[in-house]
């Protein structure tokens, strides 16, 4: 529930404040950047939902656990193609990135244990 809490209250805030809110160094973002970039903090807003949708039923919720699981962590695979065409981004995105490669599959083996 925590995390679904935070990936929603995140995605939201950069939803209505645009990339200056949580990107570190405040850029300024062209407006096609911008408008890019606020779509996809709805998709990291939904992503949030669909985790909290799952909290009262989690044992039984299988598959969106594991969707949403694949889609963050398949979001950290392209920040590591990311890394590799432009080059390290601040420290804070390296952190997200190993938190999105770790925490995934640790929810998935969780509720794994759980529904078994």
């Amino acid at each position: 529930m925590v995390l679904g809490l935070f990936v929603a209250g995140t995605g939201l805030l950069e939803v209505v404040f645009g990339p200056a809110v949580l990107l570190p160094g405040s850029p300024e973002a062209v407006p096609t950047l911008d408008s890019n970039y606020r779509f996809f903090a709805v998709m990291w807003l939904a992503i949030g939902v669909a985790m909290l949708s799952v909290v009262p039923r989690v044992r039984e919720a299988t598959t969106v656990l594991r969707f949403v699981s694949a889609a963050v962590f398949v979001g950290g695979l392209a920040r590591i193609v990311s890394w590799l065409d432009t080059g390290q981004p601040h420290g804070l995105m390296v952190v997200l990135l190993g938190v999105e490669l770790i925490l995934p599959p640790v929810l998935v083996l969780w509720q794994r244990r759980l529904a078994a």
